[in-house]
């Protein structure tokens, strides 16, 4: 409620990522290179054309990691800098980011990798062996928690970053692993809310297609401005335990509480 205009960095972020998907799906699409793509992974033809595919998927990866952490650092940032008693503007998280750009590359770049594997792992197996891809997974997240705001505060690279941020979960809350989802289960729910109308927009598109489009944009409006803050609640959030975490302080407006159970054994 102090930085309402916090709320900015994930709309840019959401302008930027849809910015990158248009300049490089549709001039594919509208080509039909997309086409020709998709026919060529799944022939044998195309087999020696598969590791010039995954440079490029992974490349788009990079791109998008990219994005998302840089607002990410800058909205982290501001966060850390309101709970050390200043008041923070979008251009001092812009500031903070630009700073900390070769050290963000890196880490998009690190994040990047991991994720595109760990995608191309799970596409491939089944069963049991997927399973094991989606724990490495979950462990990975909650391994590189805290790596952001340490970038933004110590701007070390993605090995340190990485240290850093399993030594402040292992010291703070031992060996536990992640099972705070609040912030998941709300997005849920403000989707499930919305499944009414969406049926409704169904129901009477025959008869009515105006009120069937006006419906479903009041639902996906609902939705996006949900998400929009759980966006900024969750990086603020993260800032707080991060304080927490290195500090043992507990940031203003939250409760001791709080900090010690936002992780658990699940």
């Amino acid at each position: 409620m102090l930085d309402k205009e916090l709320l900015l960095f994930p709309i840019m972020s959401a302008i930027a990522l849809a910015t990158v998907l248009g300049a490089t799906v549709y001039p594919l699409y509208a080509s039909g290179a997309l086409e020709m793509l998709v026919n060529d992974l799944q022939t044998e033809q195309g087999a020696e054309q598969h590791l010039l595919y995954l440079a490029v998927g992974l490349g788009f990866y990079f791109v998008c990691y990219f994005v998302i952490i840089f607002f990410n650092a800058a909205l982290i940032g501001c966060a850390l800098i309101r709970f050390g008693g200043g008041d923070p503007t979008v251009a001092d998280g812009f500031r903070l980011s630009l700073r900390n750009l070769p050290q963000i590359t890196l880490w998009a770049l690190v994040m990047a990798t991991v994720g595109f594997l760990l995608q191309l792992l799970e596409s491939r197996f089944r069963g049991l062996a997927r399973f094991l891809v989606g724990f490495i997974g979950a462990a990975w997240s909650v391994a590189t928690f805290f790596a952001v705001p340490i970038l933004v505060v110590d701007g070390v690279g993605p090995v340190d970053a990485v240290k850093r941020s399993v030594a402040a979960i292992r010291k703070t809350w031992g060996e536990a692993l992640v099972s705070h989802v609040g912030f998941g289960i709300l997005g849920g729910l403000a989707t499930l809310i919305m499944l009414p109308l969406f049926a409704g927009a169904v129901w009477i598109a025959p008869t009515s297609s105006t009120m069937a489009i006006g419906l479903a944009f009041v639902a996906l409006v609902w939705i996006l401005l949900v998400n929009l803050v759980l966006t900024t609640l969750s990086a603020i959030m993260r800032a707080a335990l991060y304080i927490y975490a290195v500090e043992g302080e507990i940031p203003a407006h939250f409760d001791s509480q709080l900090m010690k159970d936002a992780f658990g054994a699940t």
